[in-house]
């Protein structure tokens, strides 16, 4: 189905109010030449005369419900060459690295991004996205979008990410995948991979998320191909919705089946004290 622009802004208030997120999901839109960005997108650099992280973009976006057009020009990090928006030679990504001992040594980085080729992603992941032509990304929240985005990241505490994975399993199509780096999560796992990799990844959102992005200590993510949020909506809250744990603790019944909820006796027996 093709959906519409208004359809992912009506998708994402009605998902905010029944997830009771605290901030806006994310639309995010790969573009390959500046003439994409629209009007009323800031610019980092040119307008305010600064630089500013890809996190801190999406941060600012989903909270603040602030648009940006994010491309090498604006942002400092080596995300760049990851992202394959400069021709960085692999001396810049070992510099940041293990230079910067975020991984033990070469091999290991290496050893590393052989993992990650493996989950599925491989036109996603540096090298290969440099010949995506891709030179930035439109961030926008997803209730006041102007585009159809190529990806949508939700911010969210971890029992709603829950939920979230609920939904995408329940029909067993969409099950969700992790990277899991500590580093990257927004920018690279959950923007770029979920658009390459056509599933959704779960993000447990990186130190760059939480040193600039203004990420919660509390706070985890998905990020997933856009369409899929129609698939979300749809599904959730589905998921053991004839055996709910807490509502079989909130009006006990009579008589217990325990080879549908098997322990319930011990919780219940947990709970009177």
């Amino acid at each position: 189905m093709d959906y519409q622009v208004e359809d992912y802004r009506d998708i994402a208030k009605r998902l905010r109010e029944r997830l009771e997120l605290e901030t806006d999901m994310v639309a995010i839109r790969f573009i390959k030449d500046v003439s994409e960005i629209p009007e009323g997108f800031v610019r980092p650099l040119r307008d305010t005369g600064k630089k500013m992280t890809l996190c801190m973009a999406i941060g600012s976006s989903r909270r603040e419900g602030i648009k940006y057009a994010m491309t090498a020009y604006d942002n400092p990090c080596v995300i760049n060459a990851v992202q394959g928006w400069t021709k960085a030679p692999l001396r810049t990504l070992v510099k940041s690295q293990v230079d910067n001992h975020w991984q033990k040594d070469f091999l290991s980085m290496i050893r590393g991004n052989v993992q990650r080729l493996r989950m599925g992603a491989i036109r996603g992941q540096w090298p290969f996205s440099r010949f995506l032509g891709y030179k930035g990304f439109l961030v926008s929240p997803l209730s006041d979008t102007p585009f159809i985005p190529d990806t949508v990241q939700i911010y969210a505490y971890p029992e709603q990410i829950a939920h979230v994975c609920h939904s995408f399993s329940y029909e067993g199509k969409h099950v969700p995948r992790s990277v899991l780096t500590g580093y990257a999560e927004s920018c690279f796992a959950g923007a770029l991979f979920p658009f390459k990799a056509k599933n959704p990844i779960f993000v447990i959102l990186g130190m760059g998320d939480r040193a600039l992005g203004g990420v919660k200590k509390y706070e985890v993510g998905m990020g997933m191909p856009a369409s899929l949020v129609f698939d979300l909506d749809k599904n959730l809250f589905k998921a053991g919705a004839e055996h709910n744990l807490l509502n079989y603790l909130e009006n006990p019944p009579t008589e217990v089946d325990e080879d549908l909820l098997p322990g319930w006796r011990d919780v219940q027996q947990k709970s009177k004290y």
